[in-house]
């Protein structure tokens, strides 16, 4: 019976720990796809805040400029409000605001900021939760940059200060 037991607990803790490697080389390899895929602009769709679908190859021409939020991220508030306000008057640039949170609390949150007309900017509701497969981060807030040729300049995960977001977003690029 003790020899059962035991064999039992092993096979427990040996399939654990397949299951564990399983997942993490399967994390790793969704990575790397991942950072594959962002060199250029992925091509994702995904609703507006009006309900009409958008996809990414709308854009022909960058900059562009991917911010991944959510409304009630102190950082995400900062680092979008502060962007905008030093962008003001920039014109050709992409704006691509993309979160997962219900769509009456981005639309509270754009217009409690004035960013509702801003010119250039797309307010994209995450319904499905795919954002994660096209960029490959869910951490708010993600910045994505990409250039006129809308290959990606650099990204950032985690609050970025605005400035070191701006020292990359130029539109003579």
């Amino acid at each position: 019976m003790k020899k059962a037991l035991m064999l039992i607990v092993i096979i427990l803790i040996t399939g654990l720990i397949v299951s564990l490697i399983i997942g993490i080389v399967d994390k790793a390899n969704k990575s790397k796809v991942a950072k594959e895929r962002i060199k250029t602009l992925p091509v994702f769709s995904m609703r507006t805040l009006s309900g009409t679908l958008f996809r990414s190859g709308q854009i022909k021409k960058g900059p562009v400029l991917v911010l991944f939020f959510h409304p009630e991220c102190e950082h995400c508030q900062y680092q979008i409000t502060t962007l905008f306000k030093n962008l003001a008057g920039t014109a050709g640039i992409h704006l691509i605001l993309i979160s997962n949170a219900e769509k009456e609390a981005i639309r509270n949150f754009l217009k409690e900021n004035n960013l509702r007309d801003y010119p250039g900017v797309i307010a994209l509701a995450d319904e499905t939760y795919s954002f994660s497969d096209y960029f490959g981060t869910e951490v708010v807030p993600a910045t994505f940059i990409y250039d006129r040729n809308l290959q990606l300049v650099r990204y950032f995960q985690g609050e970025v200060r605005p400035e070191t977001i701006l020292n990359y977003l130029t539109p003579d690029d």
